[in-house]
């Protein structure tokens, strides 16, 4: 199937989805209210619209309009997050009534309390209630955390004590993800001083044109043995060939299927994500050939953005750690449990058979600017020259941000 069959059928998904969504939220509307009839032809041509949005953002971000484009997108991917939960939430309430009618039938009438009102008080809790999910979701989206972890390993060269590696990941630098984030990000790199830096995929989003003046803000940023990076899905949607200009542009070593040996310290490879197959974009060598050819007795990290298969794969990976995201853990909660489906492994540190992968949740945001129970994250990783052991932390950035 051709990338423009794909793109035609997930489109064809996500907008169907997103119409039903809307025409629940427009039936529970209109009838638990009681405005007026223009009113609520104003209601479904607001809908309406708001189902088309994410066209017309992609639309105005391609034409570059500025200022325009920004407030367009933030009120659509603020919406879509807000239709998210009032639907999940009316939705849940609908099944608790239908569990309650089931009860009353089944107990000849008892328990009325189990029936929620379908009624304009009912409507308005509800209302609240996503009101609070999203607000919550807004400065939690804000508060980038920094999560720590030490690695032991006999692996570092004898006069090496320790390295420390900072990953940032899923960053979708873009409208809505722009010079504020990334003043966040460099300050709180500046304040880790890492000495190398790994991105592990999605550093942009579809909107390369606009970011331009971003990239002087990353290449600022320069440990003592570099920065090195991967794609991810996203750079191949918004153009690679303008994707990798950026990121080389931003100070980072782009390995697309290639390996280092860092200063005889590291084993470093770096794979393309498999988006690249699809938009027929394949350089460099196959995994099979870049893996077998690393110094065993040297540590071997993998960047690969997507955490595919590790758990199967594990014991056939010639690695030590592999660095992933994509999964984001769901951005918004309960929306992990059908990234679990795809992803079983979709955020944190996970050891298996002595071989190590770290998940990030992600950097940055994507869609709705809102992350609920899934925080975003810069992740420090501690490789320390000792017998093989590993613990982690996670904290809050306490600098201003």
């Amino acid at each position: 199937m051709g990338i423009t069959a794909q793109i035609v059928m997930f489109l064809g998904f996500f907008f169907s989805l997103y119409g039903l969504m809307h025409l629940y939220i427009c039936k529970k509307i209109l009838s638990q209210t009681n405005f007026p009839g223009a009113v609520n032809i104003y209601i479904v041509i607001f809908l309406a619209l708001m189902v088309v949005s994410p066209v017309l953002c992609r639309v105005c971000a391609t034409r570059r309009v500025g200022g325009v484009t920004y407030i367009i997108t933030l009120i659509s991917f603020l919406w879509m997050g807000f239709v998210y939960y009032l639907f999940l939430i009316n939705a849940a309430v609908d099944l608790i009534n239908m569990s309650g009618k089931l009860t009353r039938l089944v107990t000849s009438g008892a328990y009325p309390f189990l029936i929620v009102p379908k009624d304009f008080s009912t409507f308005v809790v509800t209302l609240f209630m996503t009101a609070c999910i999203c607000t919550y979701a807004y400065f939690e989206a804000l508060k980038i955390g920094v999560t720590r972890v030490t690695i032991q390993t006999p692996k570092l060269p004898k006069d090496v004590d320790e390295l420390v590696i900072a990953q940032i990941s899923d960053l979708h630098l873009g409208v809505l993800v722009g010079k504020r984030r990334l003043e966040k990000v460099t300050r709180i790199l500046k304040e880790i001083k890492p000495d190398i830096i790994f991105s592990t995929g999605d550093l942009v989003d579809a909107n390369v044109n606009i970011l331009r003046d971003l990239a002087e803000k990353l290449r600022n940023i320069n440990p003592r043995l570099g920065k090195y990076a991967v794609t991810g899905n996203h750079e191949f949607f918004a153009g690679i060939e303008q994707s990798v200009l950026f990121t080389r542009d931003s100070g980072f070593v782009l390995l697309r299927n290639e390996r280092i040996t860092l200063n005889g310290l590291l084993n470093i490879v770096g794979l393309d994500d498999p988006m690249a197959r699809t938009f027929k974009s394949v350089v460099g060598e196959k995994p099979s050939g870049l893996l077998a050819r690393n110094d065993p007795n040297l540590f071997t990290i993998l960047l690969y953005h997507q955490p595919r298969n590790f758990r199967e794969n594990a014991h056939l990976l010639p690695i030590d750690l592999q660095l992933s995201g994509h999964t984001h853990k769901g951005q918004l909660f309960p929306f992990n449990l059908v990234t679990h489906l795809f992803f079983p492994l979709q955020g944190g540190f996970f050891n298996i058979g002595g071989k190590m992968l770290y998940i990030s949740r992600g950097t940055g945001t994507w869609g709705p600017p809102l992350r609920f129970l899934s925080p975003p994250e810069i992740v420090v990783i501690k490789l320390k020259n000792e017998a093989p052991a590993v613990s982690s932390s996670r904290e809050a950035f306490s600098p201003a941000a």
